[in-house]
């Protein structure tokens, strides 16, 4: 370590141009030229900026100039996929929330990727948000030590993890699952198969727990299949295509995700089947094509509005009180039974 340089590293301070500067032995102004690609630097000055840069982990941050003059105003949204309906629906709620509060909302999407969210959420601190709200793409936040290091307001949604110290908003899963599967049996449902994405996902095993809590209730947890399918459509066809070819279906398919239940539908189908004779389909999310199609699709609906607003109310209280503990809240789904459910005869 360089004698003069800055004893900033335990502290967990971002280190700044000037601290670039002393380790290299350039001025600042050089720094800036290299970081910059301007300007003609000797290149055993720029060797040695770059080895500084690497070796304090220093990031150029775009909005600094801005932030001397004014109080951080954005909000960086960070949802898994943009093409999903339900998380493109949650961005228009957010951008509502924001115009509405005098913020500006950064939308970025992790692409389903661990290392994708990292990255997105570390661009999103470069530029000095105000706060973060993350659907996490697993169980655990990527980049929840810079995050924590920053001391930035940040709100999980959806796939929440069970132990954060973050403010969490989340539907009822559990029992929102465990009413379809009641309301199936009532129906006369008794072999009924559940299409999952990756039980890495919070969500997800809290949506099959309440799914075989209320099968357990009905004696039928035996007969309940459980399909795990992948977190796209693409990745739900090749899965229900394969259960599809095994034949003997059951009489009841409850697809936990949006893309399951595309692709349970797709199959139906392509074979020639007819929904709800053949089998009947619930899906957990509910997106506009299914309340037209013919028969309407039984839904689990998640109030995306409502969502959003307690996910904001959280946010600006954060930001009003930094020192206040976590806090969770849970959103109430509906259940919507449309034609796609057949009752059976006894």
């Amino acid at each position: 370590m360089a004698p003069d340089e800055p004893q900033r590293r335990s502290t967990g301070e971002r280190p700044t141009i000037h601290d670039v500067a002393r380790l290299a032995n350039v001025s600042p102004a050089t720094v800036s030229k290299v970081l910059r690609g301007l300007g003609a630097v000797k290149a055993e000055s720029v060797a040695r900026i770059h080895a500084a840069v690497r070796e304090l982990g220093f990031r150029v941050d775009p909005l600094a100039a801005n932030l001397r003059r004014s109080r951080r105003s954005i909000i960086g949204l960070v949802v898994p996929d943009f093409r999903n309906p339900f998380f493109g629906s949650m961005v228009a709620s957010f951008e509502r929330l924001a115009e509405g509060s005098g913020y500006r909302l950064v939308a970025v999407s992790s692409a389903e990727k661990v290392e994708r969210e990292a990255a997105q959420i570390e661009a999103l601190l470069d530029w000095r948000v105000a706060g973060l709200i993350v659907v996490p793409t697993e169980a655990r936040l990527a980049a929840e030590t810079s995050i924590l290091d920053q001391k930035v307001a940040t709100v999980l949604l959806d796939r929440v993890p069970d132990e954060s110290s973050f403010d969490k908003v989340n539907v009822d899963n559990i029992e929102a699952s465990a009413a379809v599967i009641r309301e199936l049996v009532a129906m006369g449902h008794k072999r009924i198969m559940i299409a999952t994405a990756t039980l890495e996902r919070t969500n997800m095993r809290d949506r099959l727990a309440g799914v075989m809590m209320a099968a357990q209730e009905a004696g039928i947890a035996d007969r309940i299949e459980v399909v795990q399918c992948g977190p796209d459509v693409g990745t739900a066809t090749e899965a229900m295509v394969a259960r599809f070819d095994k034949g003997k279906l059951p009489s009841a398919a409850f697809a936990l995700l949006g893309p399951a239940t595309m692709a349970i539908l797709r199959e139906v189908e392509r074979r020639g089947l007819v929904v709800p004779a053949d089998l009947s389909v619930v899906g957990f999310d509910d997106v506009e094509w299914m309340q037209v199609t013919h028969p309407p699709i039984a839904a689990v609906i998640q109030p995306i509005d409502q969502i959003a607003e307690a996910a904001w109310k959280q946010m600006i209280a954060r930001l009003a009180n930094p020192a206040d503990p976590p806090r969770s809240l849970e959103v109430q789904c509906q259940l919507d039974f449309r034609g796609s459910v057949a009752t059976l005869s006894s």
